[in-house]
């Protein structure tokens, strides 16, 4: 059976396109085919380059594909190119495996349903792509991947037959599913020798060192040799022992008793297929081995490794006429909270497996008993929701962050600058004379010059030593890229509970209902006053169903779903909280002799008779759909039956009499709520015994008896209100996210100064729906969508254009409708305009205004970060493990305060359990941020001055010595390097984020500045000492010979010596400090390294030292020259130090304005802009007419000039409305 979706699957003869939404991508797949002529070709190619067209097709995979291969159908297709876009991810290997017709297959949504037999062919064809299993059917000529895989039989509603799956069924289902396991194939050392040798970067090293020892730079040549092999080998172990660790996490095998053709058998978990039946029930089974639907009795499971949820699930057997193995959609990453109560997922912890009567008895060897936890296997492999986590940290999405964008443009610009010497030189060197060989060395040594091989390295230094410090901090790290990434965050989305507040709550009390007033009673703090607390006999009512007999501590002591695991309560914690405050004590009885029939649970109030025990019958656990939970209660005899219901309060008292319902409900909920404190609302009703049993969910939990508030305290973390204020003050937004009351979290948000104070907080309230209007009015959604002021004060937005209005206008206070103020969003308002208003002005206004989310699903906290993405935020999520995977992995920066081993699905993990490593991780990425740019920097340049430097002395057909590389590559640039990217963070967090682009305005000026003023000081000494008496010019050592040339003179001398104190220098002028990293005074290692250098030079230019001069090649100076060299190297420093702090800075803006003026003016287009301005003049002209939220706003051709035009509406806001954007 296939299932073809047109919008995902568009189906040719040679290629298809395959949406995999667990990945979040789209992949073309190509058919092809071995050409021979092709294939002789290619590697005819690769032997006249010497190999270095097999270098080029690694770098360039297309590249084989394309010369090796001809297109083909895919039907017979031995290789499948797998790409993305223009860009090829893969060549993979077409397999083919016998089949004799047993394997009957089902693809895709099961709405959408369409068989395919597979009985017509004698083989089965498959690829994997990155652990992507896709298997050919012939019917569609299309592959399809073998997670939509599901059993024609289940879409009928039928599990596997009793007597298990036919040794036949099996043989084909594993031949096409693989192991149940996740097993990760480790590369050799060998490979990732080649695979790391082949990168661009060590080819050219490779290069550069073949040229330096035909120049016999021999101990350069060794060092560099040497510093590449130590950081290919802490690569290759790196890389090993991340893939043994992530190995480890993801293999797991174990012993399981499987039914299969009516025998029970004891096999490894590798061996299990989909449809097997298995016992969960067996000694040893202590962690679920794939993911399977439970058919009978029940289990409590740790999912934490998952979803980092540390409360125990509880998962109970499919009900037959659910329609859940129907409706199930096994290609989903997720399923419905419906659905996922009878899944028991891969890599999840079995706390306790309880057997039921089974309908597969089945034979073993030992007496076999009726009662199992039997499941069905539905997934295996990398198609369980634990291989979906796995295959998302092997194959991460790519971080689309400019700076490592750049790097590589400024890497492509210096060996433009290398290209340019190369020819200008080339030529210089052949009017000397020179030897075309010696032309061919001198000016590909130029090129290694231009592009030192440290520059690559030195992105990653500062984020090693950064990722060092977060380590130290508590703050673990498996992408250290992301580091830089967090340099920019612009808004930061917070979980509440466990995150902003301490993870457990506390109960304050309960507040029932006076019988005699009809409205709340003072909140009871002591539950030995509840005892006697039950309710009245309201009018109308039956006798039999009302509300005399319910009690609210009989509610509190068992409307749960917790359950007994060796004596200790195991569930929810809140509702561990309620049972623990009632003082009632719960305890298992079996209500039969049959030892194997399931317990029920009981629950015994303290120092009261066997009477007063309450057994609970029935159990409805909480659904997020319905926000409510519910019980079914009797006394031992069976006789009173009551039913008690907890949930949203808002939700409760729908379903309750209106009679019941205080007067004050809606004034005491707020009072709560507005206080920081959760509120469940408690109700119930008597049952008719007979009438009981045949009751659904939906008839008992309705015409229920109001019995009271529960309120519960969550308490703030101590460092949440100072580390908010701190992002605040940082121009950092902070968002809080949680599933939450909305005036709970609002109350919670202005507490800990999420919200300023002085702040006016509207709160959506979603009407009924507002249908389009037939003219495509845009409006009318939004108008279904209510603002109302928290307090209840009489204020209110309007929908379309989210500006403040008085509903009161005789006593509307101007004062009140100027104050600042934000949103809190429900899920419901964020769902309905995420569907209705997605795009319009006011959905975009709405995103930057809400300050608070509440009632949010993870689905809808994940589509959170992703909108706020889409604006052009760099976003940060932070939450405790709980429900909040899908956000951390969605976000820019994911910080999870989770220990559980889920915590692998974030970029960071936090063992500090509060918000404070936020700040630190944003500190750190500043520094790293700044460090990197600075090293860039440096590096290029430290690569121009030796550029200068070389092109002068090759003018002589001479070069700086062996010794004088030496000392300059590995005893002065590289410690400075290094040196830079120890820096360790700035103390406090400052508004201005910093540049993450090397070709910013500011570097772009700074380079251009420092290129000028090193080159120009370095022209400047040459042509001061070409004029003077003593000086004299390299000349060969025999005449007419170019090559004899001596390298040993007062022009190498001179050069060498003044450019050693520019590498030096330079390194101090790009030790910025502040707002960023430390002050430099604090770098000791850069202290001491500098301070060392510069008397080292010191010597060598002013001390009597012939040992050293001969050391470097040097000749005797004049004394009076050395001054002048040591003062214009101080002149050049002085005059980059002031630059750098000073004028590149100031005048950046204004030349980058000027540049794209001179642009528009050469393009053309500054007339068609000039003929939509006023005539106020071109500078003051405007641009275009925006209207955002209702104003009509007119930028400047200077600042569309100053700004990409995508920024236009942020600023706007930003002005209007004193946001952080």
């Amino acid at each position: 059976m296939l299932a073809i979706r047109p919008k995902d699957t568009q189906l040719r003869d040679t290629q298809q396109t395959v949406s995999l939404e667990k990945d979040g991508v789209e992949i073309e797949l190509h058919g092809c085919a071995v050409s021979q002529r092709g294939l002789f070709g290619y590697w005819a190619l690769v032997v006249c380059t010497a190999g270095l067209a097999y270098v080029a097709s690694v770098w360039y995979p297309g590249m084989y594909a394309r010369l090796a291969m001809r297109p083909t159908q895919l039907a017979q297709a031995s290789y499948i190119r797998v790409q993305q876009g223009d860009k090829q991810l893969a060549l993979e290997r077409v397999t083919a495996s016998p089949s004799d017709g047993s394997f009957e297959s089902g693809f895709g949504e099961s709405k959408e349903r369409v068989e395919c037999n597979f009985t017509n062919k004698t083989e089965l064809r498959a690829f994997s792509f990155r652990h992507h299993c896709f298997v050919f059917c012939p019917t569609f000529n299309a592959f399809f991947a073998v997670s939509q895989w599901k059993d024609a039989a289940w879409t009928r509603g039928t599990a596997t037959q009793v007597s298990g799956l036919s040794n036949n069924v099996v043989v084909q289902r594993m031949r096409v599913f693989g192991k149940c396991n996740i097993d990760i194939q480790e590369k050799s050392y060998l490979q990732l020798l080649w695979e790391e040798a082949l990168n661009p970067l060590y080819v050219f090293q490779v290069a550069s060192i073949a040229i330096w020892c035909v120049e016999e730079y021999y101990y350069y040549s060794a060092a560099i040799f040497v510093i590449s092999l130590a950081s290919i080998g802490s690569t290759l172990v790196s890389t090993k022992h991340t893939a043994r660790r992530v190995r480890a996490m993801a293999n797991y095998v174990c012993a399981v008793r499987v039914l299969r053709s009516n025998v029970w058998s004891d096999m490894e978990s590798s061996e299990l297929v989909p449809g097997d039946v298995v016992d969960l029930a067996e000694p040893g089974l202590d962690v679920v081995p794939c993911d399977m639907m439970l058919l009978e009795g029940n289990c409590i499971v740790d999912e934490s490794m998952l979803t980092g949820e540390s409360v125990p699930e509880s998962k109970v057997s499919v009900v037959s006429g659910d329609h859940v193995l129907e409706s199930i959609d096994v290609a989903a990453h997720t399923f419905d909270p419906a659905v996922s109560r009878h899944i028991v997922f891969a890599g999840t912890r079995i706390i306790r497996a309880r057997k039921a009567r089974s309908s597969y008895p089945g034979f073993s060897s030992d007496s076999a008993q009726p009662f199992r936890a039997t499941a069905m296997v539905l997934r295996t492999g990398f198609c369980t929701t634990k291989g979906t986590l796995v295959r998302s940290i092997l194959f991460p999405h790519a971080t689309k962050f400019r700076f490592y964008r750049d790097a590589m443009r400024f890497v492509w610009c210096l060996a433009g600058i290398a290209c340019i010497g190369f020819i200008v030189n080339t030529i210089n060197l052949h009017r000397l004379g020179v030897s075309p060989g010696e032309i061919a060395i001198k000016a590909l040594d130029l090129i290694t010059v231009a592009v030192p091989p440290a520059l690559p390295a030195s992105m990653s230094i500062g984020m090693v030593f950064a990722a060092r410090r977060l380590r130290k901090a508590g703050i673990f790290c498996i992408s250290p890229s992301r580091i830089n990434v967090a340099s920019k965050v612009a808004v930061v989305v917070f979980d509440k509970t466990g995150t902003l507040t301490e993870e457990g709550m506390d109960v304050l009390g309960v507040q029932t209902v006076s019988q005699t007033l009809g409205e709340f009673d003072e909140l009871q703090t002591d539950p030995w006053g509840l005892e006697n607390t039950s309710t009245m006999q309201y009018p109308g009512e039956d006798a039999k169903v009302g509300g005399r007999g319910l009690s609210v501590d009989v509610a509190l002591a068992t409307c749960h779903s917790l359950s007994i695991v060796d004596g200790t309560l195991v569930g929810d914690p809140l509702e561990i909280k309620m049972v623990e405050f009632s003082g009632w004590s719960i305890d298992e009885r079996n209500t039969t002799s049959d030892p194997h029939e399931t317990p029920t649970i009981t629950a015994c109030p303290p120092q009261s008779s066997h009477q007063d025990i309450r057994v609970i019958v029935r159990c409805f656990e909480f659904a997020p759909e319905l926000r409510r939970s519910s019980v079914v209660t009797s006394d031992l005899n069976g006789r009173q039956l009551a039913a008690y219901v907890k949930g949203a309060p808002e939700v409760i008292r729908d379903l309750c009499h209106p009679e019941s319902v205080p007067k004050n409900y809606d004034t005491v909920l707020n009072t709560h709520t507005q206080g920081g404190y959760r509120v469940i609302s408690l109700a119930g009703r008597m049952l008719d015994i007979d009438a009981a049993q045949l009751l659904n969910r939906k008839s008992i939990e309705c015409d229920l008896v109001f019995l009271g508030f529960l309120v519960f305290e969550n308490r703030l973390k101590p460092a949440t209100a100072s580390v908010l204020c701190e992002l605040r003050d940082a121009r950092i937004r902070t968002i809080m996210c949680t599933g939450d009351n909305p005036l709970t979290a609002v109350s919670v948000a202005q507490e800990c100064s999420l919200i300023a104070p002085g702040t006016t907080v509207f709160v959506s309230h979603l009407k009924r729906p507002a249908l389009c209007s037939s003219d495509g009015n845009m409006f009318v959604p939004l108008t279904s969508v209510e603002w109302k002021e928290s307090t209840g004060q009489s204020i209110e937005l309007d929908p379309v254009t989210l500006i403040p209005k008085s509903t009161d206008p005789h006593n509307a206070c101007k004062t009140e409708l100027n104050r600042p103020y934000c949103l809190a969003i429900t899920g419901a308002a964020f769902a309905y305009l995420e569907r209705h208003a997605q795009g319009t002005p006011a959905w975009k206004h709405m995103l930057m205004r809400a300050a608070v989310f509440a009632r949010m699903s993870p689905e809808q906290k994940a589509a959170l970060v992703d909108h706020l993405q889409q604006l052009g935020y760099i976003s940060g999520f932070c939450g405790d493990g709980a429900n909040d995977c899908a956000a951390l992995k969605t976000a820019d920066i994911g910080v999870s305060l989770s220990e559980a081993e889920a915590s692998v699905a974030a970029p960071f993990t936090s063992r500090v359990s509060d918000i404070s490593c936020v700040v630190q991780l944003v500190r750190e990425g500043r520094c790293s941020i700044a460090t990197s740019i600075a090293c860039f920097k440096y590096l290029g340049i430290y690569s121009i001055i030796q550029f200068t430097t070389c092109c002068i002395l090759y003018s002589y057909d001479v070069n700086l010595t062996n010794g004088q590389f030496l000392f300059v590559d590995l005893f002065a640039v590289l410690p400075i390097t290094v040196c830079l990217d120890r820096f360790e963070p700035f103390s406090r967090l400052v508004p201005r984020r910093p540049t993450a682009s090397l070709a910013s305005k500011r570097v772009i000026a700074s380079l251009i500045g420092h290129t000028v003023l090193t080159a120009g000081f370095q022209l400047a000494v040459f042509a001061m000492s070409a004029s003077q008496s003593w000086y004299h010019a390299p000349e060969p050592a025999t005449p007419g010979d170019p090559d004899s040339t001596p390298e040993k003179g007062d022009l190498n001398t001179i050069l060498f010596v003044f450019s050693a104190f520019q590498y030096v220098f330079m390194g101090v002028v790009f030790a910025i400090g502040p707002p960023y990293r430390q002050r430099a005074i604090r770098n000791y290692a850069f202290v001491l390294v500098t301070a060392s250098l510069l008397a080292f030079e010191l010597g060598v230019l002013l001390g009597p030292l012939p040992g050293l001069r001969s050391l470097f090649g040097l000749v005797k100076v004049q004394v009076g020259w050395r001054f002048v060299v040591f003062g214009m190297a101080v002149a050049n420093f002085v005059m980059c130090y002031f630059g750098e702090r000073v004028v590149f800075p100031l005048v950046a803006a204004p030349a980058a304005k000027m540049c794209r003026l001179a642009r528009l003016v050469f393009t053309g287009r500054l007339s068609e802009i000039a003929r939509r301005n006023s005539t106020k003049g071109l500078i003051d002209a405007v641009d275009t007419d925006t209207e955002f939220s209702g104003a009509r706003i007119k930028p400047s051709l200077w600042t569309y000039l100053g700004h990409r035009p995508g920024r236009k509406e942020y600023k706007i806001l930003a002005h209007m409305h004193g946001l952080s954007i």
